[in-house]
């Protein structure tokens, strides 16, 4: 029996934003350029950044320290622990980046338990931090051109044996489009007062809405435990 449980990272693995992360840390030195709002892709302004990075000084030692300093989401460490040890695939789907995520993740020795990450390619070239998007996407009017979650989740599925069982796990505007894909037996839990919470609201509060998964809303890591394993949330969690 396989079974599959997708994490975003930013504001659900992580109670922080990685990005913001990065960017309040330059403010203490050097302001970096600010967000074009009428773009729509935010992948190449974190290029600017961490070129403004590079050249104020922000070595790559205070990035690597920045992240790793990033909260985890209370339970969440003990959710994905617990889905790998009862043989779920764990799958990290973000619009965040290879290093910061699996340097965060080896920080918090999550590694064993995460199965995969798909998000942006990042890499190190003589002390500077390079991005490249995760894919080149003009399909899905919905999603950024980088990264369209939905087409991302079903090449990794169809890579594995069926799944018997999916959840889906976010906050965010971008994983309302993966959250409308899955499947009827499929569970969605959508961070209780982001954007993806808002978004689910209105769509199941219309005719025809396009979600068909069930929705259980969260505000710790602790609801999902006791919601996919309610005979041990009492030893996973027991201060809940």
């Amino acid at each position: 029996m396989s079974r599959l449980a997708v994490f975003d990272f930013d504001r659900t693995i992580v109670d922080d934003d990685s990005d913001a992360t990065i960017i309040n840390k330059l403010r203490e030195k050097k302001p970096p350029p600010e967000f074009d709002s009428s773009s729509h892709d935010w992948t190449p302004y974190m290029s600017d950044v961490f070129e403004h990075a590079f050249t104020s000084g922000f070595s790559q030692e205070d990035i690597l320290a920045a992240i790793a300093s990033m909260r985890p989401t209370a339970g969440v460490e003990q959710l994905i622990s617990s889905l790998a040890t009862a043989g779920w695939d764990v799958l990290v789907l973000t619009d965040a980046n290879s290093v910061f995520v699996n340097h965060w993740i080896k920080i918090h020795n999550l590694q064993d338990a995460v199965t995969s990450v798909i998000t942006n390619r990042a890499f190190w070239q003589n002390g500077r931090l390079y991005i490249e998007p995760c894919m080149r996407q003009s399909a899905c009017a919905r999603c950024p051109s980088n990264l369209c979650k939905s087409v991302a989740l079903a090449q990794w599925c169809a890579q594995r044996p069926p799944y018997t069982s999916i959840v889906y796990s976010g906050d965010g505007r971008n994983d309302y489009c993966p959250a409308t894909n899955l499947p009827p037996h499929a569970i969605v839990f959508p961070r209780r007062g982001y954007p993806l919470d808002d978004m689910i609201k209105k769509t199941l509060s219309t005719p025809t809405p396009q979600v068909a998964a069930k929705v259980v809303p969260w505000d710790d890591c602790h609801t999902i435990i006791r919601e996919l394993f309610p005979e041990q949330s009492h030893i996973i969690c027991p201060t809940k």
